[in-house]
């Protein structure tokens, strides 16, 4: 009798072990196939562009071709400021405001973002080595490539422009001086837009420029002096004082630029503009409610197979009450 009641709680036993571990084998499998930061599509949530009407795909000269609204999950992605396109690694890079980079693999289906893969995050440090903390030291919020390799990232409060040869190496202090170029900023006014590269490039302070400005922005072209110039909006956000946040070049030379407004009782809105050199300015898209618009602070151009698209993304803030929101167009022939 004895050994029976052995010999069962040793069987209890096993079945007990062989069950635990079981469900570790599934839990590592899990985390390979899904890696941390990874986000589970099924808590992905899809937004339409228009919140009144789900079926509308088309405003001005875009074409929407899906959103999706990132929910941090425990992982603090959130903060998102300035956005690229790697063609390399087909992934978007973006930057938060708090000095981290993020890359973010996305899920297309027909060339619609449907969602996104794994998600990697990192923090950037300083000349010293030592992890930015701090939002005087550490507010990163425009990025764009190096043609010494690399990536250049804008930082306001402290306003500065670093050159990263690896974003999670130590940047290389670079001879472009926002203050020098476009004057003193307020603490929270300043380079939110930086495009081109240290030979060519175009930066924009967070200011609202009018008729009779001398410029919010700053473009050198190679060989030349900086020359300071006015941006505005084209469309319906002109009158609501919107401020440039981020911008992208085209392979032809057309700048992509992206503007975002805020008041209590307007709203959010956000125009992305196209500044071509043969044709100048004109607005591509102007999003104000019911068309679906958050905190719009990154802009992407992604060119392939003789077809322009555009990425956008939204910062929350880290706050309830704003969403991270990645939205995908495609640039369409302007109608003759």
């Amino acid at each position: 009798m004895a050994h029976g009641v052995f010999g069962a709680r040793t069987t209890r036993a096993t079945l007990i072990a062989l069950t635990l571990m079981a469900a570790g084998l599934l839990l590592a499998a899990w985390l390979i196939v899904h890696r941390p930061y990874a986000v589970d599509p099924d808590e992905l949530v899809l937004v339409p562009l228009s919140e009144e009407d789900s079926s509308l795909e088309q405003v001005g000269d875009l074409r929407y071709l899906g959103g999706i609204d990132i929910p941090r999950l425990g992982q603090n992605i959130g903060g998102l400021s300035g956005l690229r396109w790697d063609a390399e690694s087909g992934r978007l890079l973006a930057l938060t405001d708090d000095a981290r980079w993020v890359w973010i693999a996305v899920r297309e289906r027909d060339g619609r973002l449907v969602g996104i893969g794994e998600v990697t995050s990192g923090p950037l440090v300083g000349l010293d080595g030592e992890i930015l903390s701090g939002k005087e030291a550490g507010d990163s919020e425009a990025l764009t490539r190096s043609a010494q390799g690399g990536w250049l990232v804008a930082f306001e409060r402290d306003h500065r422009v670093w050159r990263y040869p690896t974003l999670s190496g130590r940047p290389v202090a670079t001879e472009i001086d926002p203050i020098a170029l476009l004057g003193g900023f307020e603490e929270n006014r300043g380079v939110e837009t930086l495009a081109g590269d240290e030979t060519e490039f175009f930066l924009c302070a967070e200011r609202w420029s009018g008729p009779d400005d001398s410029g919010n922005c700053i473009r050198q072209l190679a060989g030349a002096d900086p020359e300071q110039v006015m941006v505005s909006p084209q469309g319906a956000l002109f009158e609501f004082g919107a401020t440039p946040t981020d911008a992208d070049y085209g392979s032809d030379g057309s700048l992509y630029l992206l503007f975002r407004s805020y008041s209590p009782g307007d709203g959010a809105g956000a125009e992305i503009v196209l500044d071509n050199p043969e044709e100048g300015r004109r607005a591509l898209i102007t999003l104000r409610p019911p068309l679906t618009v958050d905190n719009f602070e990154g802009l992407a151009v992604r060119e392939e197979d003789e077809r322009t698209f555009l990425y956008i993304v939204s910062d929350d803030n880290f706050s309830s009450n704003q969403r991270t929101l990645l939205m995908k167009f495609e640039v369409m022939p302007q109608s003759e």
